[in-house]
């Protein structure tokens, strides 16, 4: 472990020690928080994204009018 990581490591043990149980379990539920958004921030890293072409794209334009019958409208598209 480097020395800063250490220091930390110790500071934070020390402020641990000084704190009442109550916000021992503060810190805890904070640190499961950090640790939490870590791995979703992780996940989002890891996402791959699927592309499409612009032309490919200029075709769905018109395909479902405004307004209207959204069941319709989706039984039309997935039925042609």
């Amino acid at each position: 472990m480097n020395t800063l990581k250490t220091s930390l490591r110790d500071q934070v043990i020390g402020v641990l020690d000084e704190l009442p149980p109550e916000g021992m379990a503060e810190l805890l539920d904070f640190a499961l928080f950090l640790k939490q958004r870590l791995q979703v921030r992780e996940a989002l890293q890891r996402r791959q994204l699927k592309t499409a072409s612009a032309a490919h794209l200029d075709g769905l334009i018109g395909l479902v009018a405004w307004g209207g019958d959204a069941l319709a409208d989706t039984e039309g598209l997935y039925e042609a």
